[in-house]
């Protein structure tokens, strides 16, 4: 009785905040609080029957950031399953995001280790394009 009720669409989803971040998510937690922008972990949009979560939703500007690890996102040349699968995952993560209202910013794990800086670029030139429009 308790995986129907929990599965129902009609109930919030749960409250993941709380999940352990990983290495890369704590480097976008820690470049957002350097630059004092408020943001929730774990941001839920309801799809179809479930809901699809996002990594980081910034709320005063209606940007939702995902990081992609080299494990789900890598550029492994020959296609496998988890490859497949991860990628049919962004698409309907993307879609949902537009769908909804949000910006969506994807930040590659090699760019975060490799270029930090233009992360923090790329967020801030996100923020200062909602704030031209609002």
């Amino acid at each position: 009785m308790k995986a129907k009720i929990r599965g129902s669409s009609l109930l919030p989803p749960r409250n993941r905040s709380r999940r352990p971040m990983t290495d890369l998510e704590q480097m976008v937690a820690d470049l957002l609080d350097d630059l004092k922008i408020e943001f929730e972990r774990e941001k839920p949009l309801k799809y179809l029957q479930g809901w699809r979560y996002f990594d980081f939703h910034l709320i005063e500007h209606g940007i939702l950031i995902e990081v992609d690890g080299a494990y789900w996102h890598g550029d492994n040349p020959k296609p496998s399953y988890v490859a497949m699968m991860a990628k049919k995952n962004d698409m309907i993560k993307n879609w949902l995001a537009k769908k909804e209202g949000y910006k969506l910013v994807r930040i590659k794990e090699k760019q975060l280790k490799e270029d930090f800086s233009s992360v923090k670029n790329i967020i801030s030139g996100e923020i200062n394009k909602n704030l031209s429009r609002n």
